[in-house]
């Protein structure tokens, strides 16, 4: 795990999602330490509303059901990714600032389940582990064997550009506030 930390690697676990506990299920996870307090690196990353200024995944992002100002269990949020991608997902856990964990109701034609926790561990004052585990399955359940592991290479490579992308966000808000402001989008 030292090496997931420290590099922001991803990494195909053989475990139970905690999610779905199905343990045919392929795990993607990615880990990164961020220089900013876990309450602001939760706030962050779960603000639709600045999404766009850190996220290199989402074109676009609907909340379908619910509160973009308070997500809650329940609350549904459309995503499309700059692939074109689309899912619905559901939060099915909101614990600020610990842990945000959806699962999709409706996505593409190649993905048939997909699971998704944020995990966000203060490793001090101003230190927090971020961690980003993904469950997903392909169908046709046959052809599997390659479908698991190109949908795992992709969501692997994304997780890190995602938390590449919160780690600068977070890190320059923490550090000068004033210039790191975002813009709330209209």
């Amino acid at each position: 795990m030292s090496n997931l930390i420290q590099d922001g690697l991803s990494s195909v676990l053989p475990t139970r999602h905690p999610l779905t506990q199905d343990s045919r299920m392929p795990i993607v996870e990615a880990a990164i330490q961020i220089n900013a307090p876990a309450a602001l690196v939760y706030a962050v990353s779960q603000d639709y509303r600045v999404r766009y200024d850190w996220d290199p995944f989402p074109e676009s992002i609907e909340v379908v059901s619910g509160s973009m100002e308070e997500l809650t269990v329940g609350t549904q949020v459309r995503v499309r990714s700059r692939l074109g991608m689309t899912m619905l997902v559901e939060f099915v856990q909101v614990a600020p600032p610990r842990r945000a964990a959806i699962r999709m109701i409706e996505g593409p034609a190649l993905i048939s389940k997909f699971a998704g926790s944020w995990l966000f561990d203060a490793t001090g004052p101003d230190g927090t582990l971020v961690r980003f585990r993904y469950a997903l399955a392909t169908r046709p359940r046959w052809l599997a064997w390659a479908g698991d592991r190109i949908a795992t290479a992709y969501f692997s490579r994304t997780a890190r550009q995602r938390l590449q992308g919160l780690k600068r966000y977070c890190e320059a808000l923490a550090g000068t506030p004033a210039q790191a402001m975002p813009q709330e989008r209209a």
